[in-house]
């Protein structure tokens, strides 16, 4: 075979280029040059579709428009010559294409035909490269060896093209960590990437839950069936077992692997061509996995299984996908403990204010001695002073409970109990006994089974919410209501629907309600407008939420009725500290 002119410069411009189009065209060129071919063309695979399109070509009847153009993948009569040579995996030429059974007319003018598959670095077909003439036994033996290396060089394009995606989808994945601020919000951008660049069916992710004692199902992309409760315990099933040991899965044939359950699949598995999990771990800890699958190709002549590119590519992104969590997790650590270093400053103003209380004690004791040295002052005038002692004593014993309350809300003790239980007792606790009947309505949800939570605390968030509705609602009735929270509920709590399942408590009056530009700040400390105690009512409510792992909201409308609602994750198991 002679040497195929401008072969040297092709070369250079495939490991320089960084535009593939542009390469294709150039190696269409060479194809038509180097073999004196009337047309070249360019054709790659649509794995998901299962048929190839035209990505470029050149020549005298090559038209921009053809870009696109659909050539099938397989063997039978006029499906062409191209889409034979890609279902057989070697090259073909054809003298005459007339007397050719797979010949398919796409250039009226051509005569004889000769076309190469384009390999990749596994050995699958990923498309063709073909040269046509107007010359009835136009090409020879050493044409067909230079198409055969120009296919070659088509495929290392391909290859380093895959390379610069697989880079830029890391790129990505870095600058989400960066910019991602909750969980949600990285694990929403993490998928884009993966779905972009890896050509999944489906993609799904699995994270432990505390709340569950399992790796629960946290974001799924693509045609899945799964179900929006699916986990896995841990080594159960493939997935499973990849969360437990942190070690990547890659098969072809799913159900005969001895690790595979089958328990939850994102379409029927004779329908799965690949299944792919790669584990999210971050300094050997693993927080759960990702979990790729590949539909089966429409064409019977396209592999598009997951192969060990794409098994490095998944597992550097779960290892990115791990940092970030535990960054986001430490985060939310930190704004923990500065809030605790809050409740210090807190803890001062406290003092202040019980400061201020004994400091008018101690006046009010000053007097008391100076009446008791005059005997002309009645035994009426020196209980009078007595009494407001009394109150001093019962005010800042009242603020000092107040203060201990706030201080140990995030304290909890969990064991596992009947909420009903403990709401029916606090709200009966709460209310005095002649409006029981009067205003009280409970509206318990038996349908609640115990889980694990701080049964202490809760009664006295309930008991504070409902003598705060005392206060503000003299008359009408309190209703008090358990139940599961719905997912317009738990976002209205700023938390994610997709964490877990929450049960909710409701306490709702009919007073004057909250007025919108209030509904935030009356969890403030301090902020409030009873002159009872401290201020830090509210503030308490929302700790003891929080510190579940839940939240407090305010939603009742101005003008007919406060309405809180209470959101605590329905943990099966007690929580881990982490």
């Amino acid at each position: 075979m002679e040497r195929m002119p401008g072969l040297n410069d092709l070369l250079i411009q495939t490991l320089q280029s960084r535009d593939l189009p542009r390469l294709l065209y150039a190696i269409s060129d060479r194809a038509r040059e180097g073999t004196d071919a009337r047309n070249a063309m360019v054709a790659l695979y649509n794995e998901e579709l299962g048929y190839m399109t035209l990505r470029a070509g050149s020549g005298s009847d090559w038209q921009p428009e053809m870009i696109g153009e659909r050539i099938s993948i397989g063997q039978k009569e006029h499906e062409g010559i191209t889409a034979w040579v890609a279902a057989r995996g070697m090259s073909y030429r054809s003298d005459d294409v007339t007397k050719e059974a797979h010949y398919r007319v796409l250039i009226p003018s051509t005569r004889s035909e000769l076309a190469s598959p384009i390999f990749d670095r596994y050995g699958r077909v990923r498309g063709v490269l073909n040269v046509e003439s107007d010359e009835v036994g136009h090409f020879s033996d050493d044409d067909q060896q230079r198409l055969e290396l120009l296919a070659a060089i088509t495929a290392i394009a391909l290859d380093r093209q895959d390379a610069r995606d697989r880079e830029q989808a890391m790129r990505e994945v870095s600058t989400a960590l960066d910019m991602a601020q909750t969980e949600e919000e990285l694990l929403q951008r993490v998928a884009m990437v993966i779905e972009r660049v890896m050509h999944v069916s489906a993609y799904s992710i699995f994270l432990w839950s505390d709340i569950k004692q399992a790796y629960v199902l946290r974001d799924v992309v693509g045609s899945s069936a799964l179900p929006p409760d699916a986990s896995y315990r841990k080594g159960e099933g493939c997935t499973g077992w990849v969360c437990e040991h942190g070690e990547p899965i890659r098969l072809t044939a799913p159900i005969s692997d001895p690790r595979w359950a089958g328990k939850h699949l994102e379409f029927p598995i004779e329908q799965t061509a690949s299944f792919l999990v790669a584990p999210i771990i971050s300094a050997g800890r693993s927080f759960g996995c990702i979990r790729a699958i590949r539909r089966k190709a429409k064409n019977p002549f396209i592999e598009n299984t997951f192969t060990e590119d794409d098994e490095q590519l998944l597992c550097m992104i779960g290892e990115q996908l791990g940092v970030g969590i535990e960054k986001i997790r430490s985060m939310q650590k930190q704004l923990h403990n500065e809030r605790m270093a809050a409740w210090g400053e807190l803890s001062a103003k406290s003092s202040h204010m019980l400061g201020n209380r004994l400091f008018a004690m101690k006046g009010d004791i000053g007097e008391l001695r100076y009446l008791l040295s005059d005997e002309s002052v009645s035994r009426e005038e020196i209980l009078k002073f007595v009494e407001r002692l009394e109150q001093g004593v019962s005010r800042m014993d009242a603020m000092l409970q107040e203060f201990r309350d706030f201080v140990a809300a995030t304290r909890l003790k969990y064991d596992k109990s009947d909420v009903n239980e403990v709401v029916k007792a606090a709200a009966t606790a709460a209310m005095p006994g002649n409006l029981q009947n009067e205003r009280l309505l409970l509206e318990l949800d038996e349908r609640l089974t115990p889980f694990y939570f701080d049964a202490q605390k809760l009664e006295r968030v309930v008991s504070e919410l409902i003598e705060n509705a005392l206060h503000w609602a003299p008359s009408g009735q309190i209703a008090v209501r358990t139940g599961m929270a719905s997912e317009a509920e738990i976002r209205c709590g700023r938390l994610s629907p997709t964490n877990s399942p929450f049960v909710k408590v409701e306490v709702e009056d009919e007073g004057p309600g909250v007025q919108v530009d209030k509904k935030e700040r009356i969890f403030d400390p301090y902020y409030s407008d009873r002159t009872k105690g401290l201020g830090l009512g509210l503030s308490i409510v929302e700790g003891v939420a929080q510190a579940h792992g839940g939240n407090v909201y305010e939603d009742g409308e101005p003008g007919r009725g406060a309405r809180f609602v209470i959101l605590l994750p329905f943990y099966q198991a007690p929580p881990s500290e982490e």
